[in-house]
């Protein structure tokens, strides 16, 4: 179960995504800049290598979601979608990244969401693996947000999404009344949404506590980090929080420069 948020602004973008997973799963480590074959990247991971979500020099970001509507299971043999982040962390180009989904061991693989922010293109695009079929979606390039859960995924798609346009209706946003130089600096978009917005709403409990709520809270299962990417016209920051959103968990921040302005 996870909850992803995109918000770009004036200088880029933010990323922002709830991990949520069972209590007794290992906890993961922590971000580091890793250096790839052609690029740098940040990213955190768990015990066995694999991860859910990165940023490299090129200012791309990848986040992978389960897709939890689709009940079939592979039948050829099963491997981590950590693996998958993994393999693409390095790549630049849309283009290259598609390329890359398709060579991936997909038969082997759960279904799965895959989400690619690349600046430099201005596109955000969604691949959904569902043991059968590789679909490709393009979104704009504006405030986006894509939920999965175990428990009932389309009851969580309902009201999660309900939380959000809520948010975006009523606010609490810090940010409107500015001025644009200082929302530019802020990392406030033109909307009116900042990032302190995007935390405001990944540690919301609307509509109550629960298996539905955004950070969310059941007896087996949790939000157990928040990771934020923001990416600016020099370089991309990774602010990772281990624990639930609503929680003062330990705060971690990465930061590696783009190898050329956006």
């Amino acid at each position: 179960m996870c909850t992803v948020s995109f918000l770009p602004n004036s200088q880029g973008f933010y990323l922002a995504m709830n991990r949520d997973e069972k209590r007794d799963r290992l906890a993961a480590l922590p971000p580091e800049v890793i250096e790839l074959e052609c690029h740098r990247a940040i990213f955190p991971w768990e015990p066995t290598g694999g991860t859910w979500i990165s940023a490299n020099d090129a200012g791309v970001c990848l986040a992978l979601i389960n897709w939890h509507r689709i009940k079939r299971e592979s039948n050829n043999g099963v491997r981590s979608r950590g693996e998958v982040i993994r393999k693409l962390a390095g790549i630049s180009t849309s283009n290259e990244i598609s390329t890359a989904v398709k060579k991936l061991p997909l038969r082997k693989l759960r279904p799965f969401r895959l989400i690619a922010i690349v600046p430099r293109e201005k596109r955000v695009i969604e691949w959904r693996w569902n043991l059968q079929r590789l679909a490709i979606r393009n979104h704009e390039w504006r405030r986006q947000h894509w939920f999965s859960s175990g428990f009932d995924e389309p009851r969580a798609e309902v009201e999660r999404a309900k939380v959000c346009a809520s948010f975006v209706a009523g606010g609490g946003d810090p940010g409107k009344g500015e001025t644009s130089q200082r929302r530019a600096r802020t990392g406030v978009n033109a909307a009116g949404y900042s990032v302190k917005w995007l935390r405001q709403l990944h540690r919301s409990h609307a509509p109550k506590r629960g298996p539905f709520s955004i950070c969310m809270h059941r007896p087996d299962a949790m939000t157990v980090s928040y990771t934020e990417v923001g990416v600016s016209k020099k370089g991309a920051t990774m602010r990772y929080k281990t624990g639930p959103c609503c929680s003062n968990g330990r705060i971690i921040n990465r930061t590696i420069s783009l190898t050329r302005s956006l």
